[in-house]
């Protein structure tokens, strides 16, 4: 699997013509397959993870200035009243 946060395929897949589209959503992968009229293929493989990362920014004119990262607090849990 590459590391990459950004990567480029074009100069492999520059030039070719698509001919059909797979996509395959199975229990632990995402496949996304790309036929091509010159009988070849490109499978692209997603292992998918979430993770989360909260920031606040003022807008100035447009802008987004003054981010700073929010530190999340903990829950805490509160006694269920009963009701009455």
């Amino acid at each position: 699997m590459s590391k990459l946060r950004r990567a480029d395929y074009t100069e492999h897949l520059a030039g070719k013509t698509i001919k059909r589209v797979h996509w395959n959503n199975d229990e632990k992968w995402r496949r996304l397959t790309l036929e091509f009229t010159d009988q070849t293929l490109c499978s692209f493989k997603f292992a998918l993870a979430m993770d989360e990362e909260a920031e606040l920014s003022e807008f100035v004119s447009g802008n987004p200035s003054k981010h700073r990262k929010l530190i999340p607090l903990p829950l805490v849990r509160q006694p269920i009243k009963p009701l009455v």
